[in-house]
C-alpha cells in the first residue's frame, strides 16, 4: 500500500511541476474595415457587437474570445431594413492581428475577405 501511495505522490510532484511553466497567452485581435459605399449598423462579429462603419471606416481591433458552443461564426450587419449575414473564416492560432474586409454588396449577398496582418 505504502508503495502505491508513495508511486502516486511521485506522479502527482511530476504532473504539478509540468505544470508550474508559464503558459503564454496568445491573443488574436480583429476589426472590421468597410471598403464598401454602405454605411452600416448593427455590425457584430462573432457574436461581438462592433460600431456602425461608414463607408471607408475601420473599426477599433478587438480581442476574439470565440467559443463554438455559444458564439456563430458569422459577421451580421443591417443597412436600413436590410440584414446581411456571411460565414467567417476563424483566425488559426497564433494570429495576432486579423481583419475582416466588407468589400461589397451585390444582389443581396455581402462579400467579405479576410487577412492575416501578421
Amino acid at each position: 500500500m505504502r508503495i502505491i501511495f508513495a508511486f502516486g505522490a511521485f506522479c502527482f510532484l511530476v504532473f504539478c511541476a509540468n505544470k508550474t511553466e508559464i503558459q503564454e497567452t496568445q491573443l488574436t485581435h480583429i476589426r472590421v474595415i468597410n471598403r464598401s459605399n454602405e454605411s452600416f449598423s448593427n455590425v457584430a462579429l462573432f457574436s461581438m457587437k462592433f460600431e456602425n462603419l461608414k463607408p471607408k471606416d475601420t473599426s477599433a481591433y478587438k480581442i476574439l474570445n470565440y467559443d463554438p458552443l455559444r458564439d456563430d461564426s458569422l459577421i451580421y450587419c443591417s443597412i436600413g431594413d436590410a440584414n446581411y449575414a456571411r460565414y467567417l473564416n476563424i483566425p488559426e492560432v497564433g494570429v495576432n492581428n486579423y481583419s475582416y474586409i466588407i468589400d461589397s454588396i451585390q444582389d443581396g449577398i455581402i462579400y467579405i475577405t479576410s487577412i492575416n496582418e501578421d
